[in-house]
C-alpha cells in the first residue's frame, strides 16, 4: 500500500475503513460514529491537511461547543476519536504523516452523587420495598464498586472460602473502569451465602430469576419516599464508601486499589495480588467497621 500525503486524502476515506475494521467492533462503536458524522458533517470532502489546519480545527471545536451545543468533555471525545482514526490509517499506512490535531480542554466533573451518612443509608434500606435493591445497597457499600458492576455480579466471581469477590468476570476485557478482585468483608458473606441457597438466577441482583439492567426506577421511588435530595443516586454509595475508607486512615494505595483505578507500574502480578492475606486488610476491615454502624443489617 502507497502511502498518501494528508493533501492528497479527504478525511471520508481515513474515516470509512476505520470505523469498518476498528472501531465497529468496540463497545463504544454508537459513540465513534456519531463522533466521526460530526466531523464529515463540519469538514464535509475536505482533506485530512485542510481539515486539520489550526484555524480550521478553532472553527471546529467552536461549532461543536456553539452551535452543536456539546459540553467540553463532549467535544473533546468527539476531537479525540478523530485523533484515533487519523493515527490508525497513519499506522496501517494510508497516511505519510499525521498532522497536529488541536485538543479541546477538558472539564473535571464534579463526582457523580454527594457522599451519604449512614443514617441516610438506613433511611434508604428501611424505604426500600423491593429486595434487590437493598441487596444492591448492600453489595455497593461491600465492594465500593461501580453500579454496573455490581448488576453484573454473579455468584461464579464470589468466592466465599477465599473471602474474594473478582468484580470482572471471566472472559470480560478490561476497560478504563477497571474491575478490582476485592476482599469479601464478613458482614455481607451471609447474604451472598442465603442468596446463592435460593439460586433462583447466577446474579445476585435479579428480579425473579431475571437479570437486572438498571436500579434506577427502583432507585428514585425509595429516594422520593425517604425525602432525600436528587443529588443522592446510586454512585452516592461509592462515593460514601471511599471517603469512609480515607476517614479510617486506610492508605491511599489501598483506597486506590479497592476503586479500581489503575496504577503505573501495574503488571500481571496484580493478578496475584489478591491471595495475598495482607491484601486490602486494611480496606475490608474498614468496610466491616461501616456495616457496624448500620441500623438496618443486611440479613
Amino acid at each position: 500500500m502507497t502511502k498518501e500525503a494528508p493533501e492528497r486524502m479527504t478525511l471520508a476515506e481515513i474515516f470509512a475503513p476505520f470505523y469498518e475494521k476498528h472501531a465497529s467492533k468496540l463497545v463504544s462503536s454508537y459513540q465513534a460514529q456519531l463522533s466521526l458524522g460530526y466531523w464529515l458533517d463540519f469538514f464535509k470532502e475536505a482533506t485530512v491537511s485542510e481539515a486539520t489546519e489550526v484555524s480550521e480545527q478553532e472553527r471546529f471545536q467552536h461549532w461543536l461547543l456553539v452551535d452543536k451545543k456539546l459540553n467540553p468533555n463532549t467535544a473533546h471525545r468527539v476531537v479525540a476519536i478523530g485523533k484515533t482514526a487519523l493515527n490508525w490509517a497513519w499506522k496501517r499506512g494510508y497516511l505519510a504523516s499525521v498532522p497536529y490535531i488541536l485538543p479541546v480542554k477538558k472539564v473535571t466533573a464534579p463526582p457523580k452523587g454527594r457522599p451519604l451518612e449512614p443514617a441516610e443509608i438506613d433511611v434508604m434500606l428501611s424505604h426500600a420495598k423491593s429486595p434487590h435493591l437493598q441487596n444492591f445497597i448492600y453489595l455497593m457499600i461491600a465492594t465500593v464498586a461501580r453500579p454496573d458492576a455490581i448488576l453484573d455480579l454473579t455468584f461464579a466471581q464470589c468466592d466465599i472460602e477465599k473471602r474474594l469477590i473478582q468484580l470482572n468476570p471471566t472472559g470480560r476485557e478490561q476497560t478504563k473502569k477497571h474491575r478490582p478482585t476485592v476482599k469479601m468483608p464478613e458482614h455481607i458473606v451471609p447474604l451472598i451465602e442465603k442468596l446463592k441457597k435460593a439460586n433462583k438466577s447466577p446474579y445476585l441482583i435479579h428480579f425473579h430469576g431475571k437479570k437486572i439492567s438498571s436500579v434506577k426506577k427502583a432507585w428514585r421511588d425509595t429516594r422520593t419516599s425517604a425525602e432525600l435530595d436528587m443529588a443522592v443516586n446510586p454512585y452516592s454509595l461509592r462515593h460514601t464508601m471511599a471517603r469512609w475508607l480515607r476517614t479510617q486512615s486506610v492508605p491511599a494505595w489501598e483506597v486506590s486499589a479497592q476503586l479500581g483505578h489503575k496504577q503505573a507500574g501495574m503488571s500481571t502480578t496484580e493478578i496475584y495480588a489478591a491471595y495475598d492475606p495482607a491484601y486490602l486488610s486494611k480496606s475490608v476491615k474498614a468496610i466491616d467497621a461501616f456495616f457496624d454502624q448500620l441500623r438496618v443489617k443486611s440479613v
